[in-house]
């Protein structure tokens, strides 16, 4: 099933032992309520959140991240975001477009 909306979109495959969320476009305020929205449909399972789709995240996407976190973790499953550390440093403004200095 895709959950769509005008910059961002879900795919949601569900599995006996999880759900996997795959997500592209913008992870904004705009978006939150979607993902939460699918976050609770995976009552009791696990959640994984695929993010290399993303092309951005602000603050607001991250907060919405943490309270689908704290609402899996309410019904004892645990939410994560699957092959993320790269992307998220991809997405953060400060260290994807500071110049990369050594110091010797």
């Amino acid at each position: 099933m895709r959950v769509p909306s005008e910059t961002f979109s879900i795919l949601i495959e569900e599995s006996d032992e999880d759900l996997r969320l795959i997500l592209t476009g913008w992870l904004d305020a705009a978006a939150v309520p979607a993902l939460q929205g699918a976050v609770a449909s995976a009552r009791p399972l696990d959640v994984a959140l695929e993010i290399d789709g993303l092309e951005f995240v602000d603050g607001d996407g991250w907060l919405g991240v943490i309270s689908c976190e704290q609402l899996v973790a309410q019904w004892g499953g645990r939410l994560w975001v699957d092959k993320g550390i790269r992307k998220i440093l991809e997405l953060d403004p400060v260290t994807s477009r500071s110049p990369r200095t050594v110091i010797a």
